[in-house]
């Protein structure tokens, strides 16, 4: 069977062209004409590139004009001429034994193995494809396949369909944006949608000291501290994979050999049809900052230990003092009394007079002792020799005889923990109760103390108005940053919650 197809003839070089009628063999691939070709029949006629019937000359092929690959049945990629690698912006050794799917946009990938089942079907088939080059940007193509019966390759020419003004525009583009990025005053880099790094600006080159080539794809990787590689990597392809932009700090080494913590910030690039491109990100020296903060944390750190050790301080001399009182002046006091009320006792009937005066003095030890067991009590209550529980026990119901308000207590049995926990423990108690008298304005209060878990759980509730946002903002407010400290400093945690009422949540470890 014959075909005919309608043929250019040019008489001479001024003449215009005149279409006759040939009949001539099938032609086995048809090629559509270089962009800017109208679609009339008389202004569109079909390329034969006659080399590619057969096997190609070397010279020839390389040297052609279209974009020419030779493909197996797996679609992968045996050779590659000049003008294929232009338009993927590789070489053809690079090409060579790649799958031309790896090139292509992924959303054609389907319609290539279809374009490659026909050209080995029937002969030959044609379709639009998107091809990706090295920094996945996309060229829209003409791809034309053919094969022969029984041939186990594919010859297949690909024709741009992208007029070369959008592709010099987009170069400019790019250009543009890099002039700008070398400039910034900032380390930059873009990556592809692979997630490997194609291009980087000269503050980054001049930071590392390293060469784009050294670089590129995952060789700026070696720069990255080894303690802080397994979350760069984590963390860059999560972000990848995902095409969500992403924050991380770590430490970059410098062309000195140094290693500096960089901030870096990176934001995922989408091309016009909503596909991803790629990656675009920032790095910013930040070691001075982190050198001020871990000054900073330093420095809070030792405030912290300084104010744990005056609170220790303070409390040591806390009971040397109700000690001291206790052992000193309450037992002269104590036998101050006996005496005057055994003259009391002797002059009840022989000295009315004298024994009123004594009566006064006696009442005036009385309230003089009183005072004395208060100081010590305020000090250092002797309820904390006994044991937590029995401390708690006091100071609820002092708490209740000072206040008038009713005071539950929850206390779980034998609580048994160090005197440092026990001491500080029950000057929280004491601290919340009269923040409670003074602020809450409540009728009920219910204290527990409890153990969970290997750690020691006290709760303090009130039913009173609750806290306000900026209570610990206020000027000489540190009684619940008192608090905080003594909890910190035992390595416990502190939760407030204040909804109608407020209630303080106290959890520190048993040991």
């Amino acid at each position: 069977m014959e075909h005919s197809r309608d043929k250019f003839t040019r008489p001479d070089a001024d003449a215009p062209p005149t279409r006759q009628r040939v009949e001539e063999a099938p032609v086995p691939y048809l090629v559509r004409p270089p962009f800017g070709c109208t679609h009339g029949p008389e202004h569109q006629p079909l390329l034969p590139y006659e080399a590619a019937t057969a096997a190609p000359d070397d010279a020839m092929f390389a040297s052609a004009p279209a974009p020419y690959l030779l493909l197996d049945r797996n679609g992968v990629i045996t050779t590659a001429n000049e003008a294929a690698a232009a338009v993927l912006s590789r070489t053809p050794h690079m090409l060579a034994g790649t799958a031309l799917c790896d090139h292509i946009a992924p959303d054609d990938a389907v319609e290539f193995e279809e374009l490659l089942n026909r050209a080995y079907s029937s002969g030959s088939g044609s379709a639009t494809l998107r091809l990706l080059d090295a920094e996945e940007r996309i060229v829209r193509v003409h791809a034309a396949a053919n094969a022969d019966p029984g041939s186990e390759t594919c010859r297949l020419i690909a024709m741009p369909l992208e007029p070369a003004r959008d592709a010099a525009a987009e170069d400019g583009s790019e250009a543009q944006f890099r002039a700008v990025a070398d400039a910034a005053p900032a380390l930059i880099w873009t990556a592809n949608r692979d997630g490997e790094y194609v291009w980087f600006n000269r503050m980054w080159l001049d930071f590392t000291g390293r060469s784009v080539e050294e670089e590129r794809g995952r060789g700026w990787l070696a720069g990255v501290h080894p303690d802080d590689l397994p979350t760069v990597t984590q963390t860059q392809d999560h972000a990848f994979g995902n095409a969500r932009p992403f924050s991380l700090e770590y430490r970059l080494r410098d062309r000195s050999g140094s290693y500096r913590y960089v901030l870096v910030n990176g934001a995922p690039r989408f091309d016009a049809h909503g596909r991803l491109a790629g990656f675009v990100g920032t790095c910013t020296d930040i070691s001075e900052r982190r050198l001020n903060e871990e000054a900073l944390r330093h420095s809070r750190q030792m405030l912290r230990h300084l104010v744990s050790y005056q609170e220790r301080v303070r409390e040591d001399e806390r009971k040397r003092i109700a000690r001291e009182i206790h052992d000193d002046l309450g037992q002269n006091l104590l036998a101050l009394r006996l005496d005057v009320a055994m003259l009391h006792e002797r002059t009840g009937s022989r000295h009315p007079l004298l024994n009123s005066k004594l009566a006064g003095a006696l009442e005036h030890i009385d309230a003089t002792m009183r005072a004395v067991r208060a100081a010590i009590n305020n000090l250092r209550p002797t309820a904390l020799d006994l044991g937590l529980n029995a401390a708690i026990e006091w100071q609820v119901q002092d708490f209740r005889r000072r206040s008038g308000i009713e005071c539950d207590l929850l206390l779980d049995e034998d609580v048994n923990v160090d005197d440092n926990r026990a001491t500080a423990l029950f000057r929280i108690l004491q601290e919340s109760l009269n923040n409670v008298l003074r602020h809450a304005q409540a009728t009920h209060v219910a204290v527990s103390l409890y153990q969970r878990e290997g750690r020691l759980v006290m709760s303090i509730e009130d039913n009173g108005v609750g806290l306000y946002p900026d209570c610990r903002r206020k000027a000489n407010s540190f009684g619940l940053i008192g608090i905080e400290e003594r909890i910190h400093a035992l390595g416990g945690d502190l939760r407030i919650e204040s909804n109608g009422g407020t209630t303080l949540t106290i959890s520190i470890p048993m040991n």
